[in-house]
């Protein structure tokens, strides 16, 4: 079974406590949380938070350059669903429709032939890790909300790895 983590930054593992330049940056401790959830899990990242970049390429030598411990895990990047209807004005799509719209693009296609959203091509589950709420219902077994001063705590991953290992 191939496992997911949905994997927001900010309020997740970086934290206000814990500043580079005046910023919030990558806190070890909360990488060695994700870290253990890794290891029970076997789990994949997709990064859907705002430190993505265009491409896959691009995200993981960002997030080299940053310090991210799990580079090597990331396999995907949702996309940027927002639109702007004028100049200066843009209608912001909720991150859950992001996520929606990766599982549909990467899971449950066939690589562009013979798509069809009721057969899924391989078994998964999924975990999203964020500390906005902007999810869609269908999200709501799968996903932890983390305080975004807090970030990701010990117990977020006892309940990260019950919800990707089924248990």
């Amino acid at each position: 079974m191939q496992k997911i983590i949905f994997l927001d930054i900010d309020g997740v593992l970086a934290t206000p406590d814990y500043l580079k330049d005046g910023c919030w940056a990558l806190n070890p401790e909360k990488q060695k949380l994700l870290g253990e959830i890794l290891s029970w899990t076997e789990a994949k990242i997709v990064l859907s938070s705002s430190w993505r970049k265009h491409t896959l390429e691009d995200t993981k030598a960002y997030m080299n350059e940053v310090g991210f411990l799990f580079t090597d895990e990331i396999i995907g990047v949702t996309i940027r669903a927002y639109h702007y209807i004028e100049k200066g004005i843009h209608l912001s799509i909720p991150r859950g429709v992001e996520i929606k719209q990766w599982i549909d693009t990467n899971i449950h296609s066939n690589n562009g032939k013979d798509w069809d959203r009721k057969k899924l091509i391989v078994d998964y589950n999924y975990l999203i890790l964020d500390d906005d709420n902007d999810m869609l219902l269908e999200h709501k077994d799968n996903f932890i909300w983390t305080d975004g001063i807090i970030g990701l705590t010990s117990g977020d991953v006892v309940k990260a790895i019950a919800i990707l290992n089924n248990v």
